[in-house]
Protein backbone atom coordinates (compact mmCIF):
# COMPACT_ATOMS: atom_id res chain seq x y z
CA UNK A 1 0.00 0.00 0.00
CA UNK A 2 1.62 3.14 -1.10
CA UNK A 3 1.01 6.23 0.68
CA UNK A 4 -0.95 9.58 -0.63
CA UNK A 5 0.77 12.23 -1.44
CA UNK A 6 0.07 15.55 -0.13
CA UNK A 7 -1.89 16.74 -3.10
CA UNK A 8 -4.13 13.62 -2.70
CA UNK A 9 -4.62 14.18 1.13
CA UNK A 10 -5.89 17.84 0.09
CA UNK A 11 -8.18 17.02 -2.77
CA UNK A 12 -9.95 14.25 -0.84
CA UNK A 13 -9.90 15.76 2.97
CA UNK A 14 -11.03 19.36 1.79
CA UNK A 15 -11.32 19.65 -2.15
CA UNK A 16 -9.15 22.02 -3.18
CA UNK A 17 -6.04 23.66 -1.95
CA UNK A 18 -7.88 27.29 -2.09
CA UNK A 19 -10.14 25.56 0.38
CA UNK A 20 -7.47 24.64 2.54
CA UNK A 21 -6.03 27.71 2.42
CA UNK A 22 -9.06 29.46 3.41
CA UNK A 23 -9.05 27.44 6.29
CA UNK A 24 -6.13 28.25 7.69
CA UNK A 25 -6.67 31.99 6.74
CA UNK A 26 -9.10 31.41 9.08
CA UNK A 27 -7.21 30.25 12.04
CA UNK A 28 -4.55 32.47 11.82
CA UNK A 29 -4.07 36.16 12.61
CA UNK A 30 -3.11 38.22 9.90
CA UNK A 31 -0.90 41.41 10.21
CA UNK A 32 -2.98 44.62 11.15
CA UNK A 33 -1.27 46.56 7.89
CA UNK A 34 -3.50 46.31 4.96
CA UNK A 35 -0.65 46.06 2.64
CA UNK A 36 1.15 43.64 4.93
CA UNK A 37 -2.48 41.25 5.34
CA UNK A 38 -2.62 41.18 1.45
CA UNK A 39 0.92 39.70 1.26
CA UNK A 40 0.37 37.86 4.03
CA UNK A 41 -3.19 36.25 2.31
CA UNK A 42 -1.16 35.46 -0.89
CA UNK A 43 1.86 33.57 1.00
CA UNK A 44 -0.61 31.37 2.56
CA UNK A 45 -2.11 30.93 -0.83
CA UNK A 46 0.57 30.03 -2.32
CA UNK A 47 1.90 27.86 0.34
CA UNK A 48 2.65 24.17 -0.72
CA UNK A 49 0.20 21.17 -0.01
CA UNK A 50 2.21 19.90 2.68
CA UNK A 51 3.22 23.00 4.79
CA UNK A 52 -0.87 23.43 4.51
CA UNK A 53 -1.68 20.32 5.60
CA UNK A 54 0.52 20.81 8.51
CA UNK A 55 -0.53 24.06 9.78
CA UNK A 56 -4.53 22.57 9.46
CA UNK A 57 -3.24 19.45 11.48
CA UNK A 58 -1.31 21.01 13.82
CA UNK A 59 -4.30 23.48 14.88
CA UNK A 60 -6.55 20.69 15.10
CA UNK A 61 -4.70 18.29 17.37
CA UNK A 62 -4.28 21.91 19.63
CA UNK A 63 -8.40 21.86 19.56
CA UNK A 64 -8.61 18.38 19.98
CA UNK A 65 -6.39 18.40 22.89
CA UNK A 66 -6.26 21.24 24.80
CA UNK A 67 -8.80 23.72 23.83
CA UNK A 68 -7.14 26.78 22.62
CA UNK A 69 -3.80 28.25 22.29
CA UNK A 70 -4.10 30.30 25.90
CA UNK A 71 -4.92 26.56 27.44
CA UNK A 72 -1.61 24.62 25.91
CA UNK A 73 0.26 27.89 26.99
CA UNK A 74 -0.97 27.66 30.50
CA UNK A 75 -0.09 23.74 30.04
CA UNK A 76 3.71 24.34 29.32
CA UNK A 77 3.90 26.45 31.67
CA UNK A 78 2.45 25.08 34.62
CA UNK A 79 4.64 21.55 33.62
CA UNK A 80 7.66 23.54 33.94
CA UNK A 81 6.83 26.32 36.33
CA UNK A 82 4.33 24.48 38.98
CA UNK A 83 3.77 28.10 40.43
CA UNK A 84 3.69 29.83 37.37
CA UNK A 85 5.91 32.46 35.11
CA UNK A 86 4.80 35.19 33.67
CA UNK A 87 8.11 36.01 31.87
CA UNK A 88 7.67 32.33 30.45
CA UNK A 89 4.18 32.57 29.64
CA UNK A 90 5.06 35.80 27.35
CA UNK A 91 7.79 34.19 25.94
CA UNK A 92 5.44 31.28 24.86
CA UNK A 93 2.81 33.62 23.63
CA UNK A 94 4.95 34.64 20.38
CA UNK A 95 5.33 30.93 19.58
CA UNK A 96 3.41 29.48 16.24
CA UNK A 97 1.64 26.25 16.77
CA UNK A 98 3.45 23.68 15.63
CA UNK A 99 5.93 25.08 17.76
CA UNK A 100 3.80 25.49 20.85
CA UNK A 101 2.67 21.55 20.01
CA UNK A 102 6.66 20.68 19.61
CA UNK A 103 6.93 22.39 23.45
CA UNK A 104 4.34 19.65 24.77
CA UNK A 105 5.64 16.79 22.90
CA UNK A 106 8.91 17.28 25.23
CA UNK A 107 7.43 18.27 27.90
CA UNK A 108 5.41 14.53 27.60
CA UNK A 109 2.13 16.47 27.49
CA UNK A 110 1.30 15.02 23.80
CA UNK A 111 2.36 11.12 23.16
CA UNK A 112 4.35 10.59 20.08
CA UNK A 113 0.99 9.31 18.96
CA UNK A 114 -0.69 11.94 18.85
CA UNK A 115 1.43 14.11 16.67
CA UNK A 116 1.65 11.82 13.50
CA UNK A 117 -0.08 13.28 10.83
CA UNK A 118 1.79 16.88 11.31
Amino acid sequence: MSQKSPLQIVREEHGSKAALAKKVLELLEAPEDEEDAEVFERNIQTMSNRKLLRLWNSHQLLADKFGSRDDLIGSLVAAKFPKGNADYEAKLSTFTVPRLLDLARQAKLLRPADLRGN
